[in-house]
């Protein structure tokens, strides 16, 4: 399969970085006491995000695209979906919890799939169920839930579905990993691939591996089909920017050349009229 030659990564991220750090510490209170009712260090990162644009809109699935990037993705809490009963993955989890591990300390709230199906089966409830948390994972789930797709997704909460050949440590440090692509038949694709917690060069690299993972993989996209790259993320006051890393190489036919160089020696020869 083709790869694609990115340009200006490091200059790109680098500049994102600092434009989605702007204004922050401005923005944060001053002094022990403040300190005291602040949000943690991880709410106030920022989401990097790369933005894709195709030329050939993929084909739709109900289920996203997942691929595996070397540093941690995942801001926020975590509601994990698991097969029925939920009781025993809420023992796992908080015996990991007390032991110390980060990602299951962030899981706020464990459904089996009965329950999902029970209490998420109408557009209002689905909408508040896709804001109440900020990252969803799936795991030792054999079916994808309807719940989770088609308006879910529209709310750019993009669950992450991890099989249960891994435990359950190793399955939620993975889904912290995993960069989301969702196939909605759209002609552009956003998916987060890092944060502003990560250093410039961490960033870099999950760029890298997931664009090579993305042109790469058989049910991924050709590089022929992308029309641009942008890195991008919006910042505390709301503002988004996005810095191109790659464009299409588009080149002419000979008659369109032709046409092109025709059009050249009039504007010259009327120039030379005047």
């Amino acid at each position: 399969m083709a790869t694609l030659t990115l340009a200006n990564v490091h200059e790109a991220v680098q500049k994102l970085v600092a434009f989605l750090k702007s204004g922050q510490d401005a923005r944060q209170p001053e002094g022990d006491v403040n300190m005291l009712f602040t949000s943690s260090s991880e709410e106030k990162q920022a989401s990097v995000e790369i933005e894709v644009a195709f030329i050939t809109s993929p084909v739709a699935h109900r289920v996203p695209l997942y691929f595996v990037v070397p540093h941690e993705i995942m801001l926020g809490t975590i509601c994990l979906i698991t097969n029925p009963p939920q009781d025993s993955y809420e023992r796992k989890v908080l015996a990991l919890a007390e032991d110390s591990d980060p990602i299951a300390q962030r899981v706020k709230r464990i459904m089996d799939t009965k329950n999902l199906n029970a209490k998420i089966n109408d557009p209002v409830s689905v909408r508040a169920f896709s804001k109440s948390y900020d990252n969803f994972i799936l795991y030792d789930v054999k079916k994808f839930p309807k719940q989770l797709t088609g308006e879910f997704l529209g709310h750019q909460r993009l669950p992450v579905w991890i099989a249960k050949s891994a435990n359950l440590s190793e399955a939620l440090t993975t889904a912290s990993k995993t960069v989301v692509v969702p196939r909605r038949g759209a002609n552009a694709a956003v998916c987060r691939v890092g944060h502003t917690g990560l250093s410039v060069s961490q960033l870099e690299e999950n760029i890298t591996v997931f664009i090579d993972s993305l042109v790469q993989s058989p049910r991924g996209c050709r590089a022929a089909d992308i029309l641009h790259i942008r890195v991008a993320g919006t910042n505390a006051a709301g503002k988004r920017a996005g810095l191109p890393i790659f464009g299409h190489p588009f080149e002419l036919v000979a008659s369109e050349r032709a046409t092109v160089q025709e059009s050249k020696l009039r504007t010259s020869a009327v120039r030379s009229a005047v």
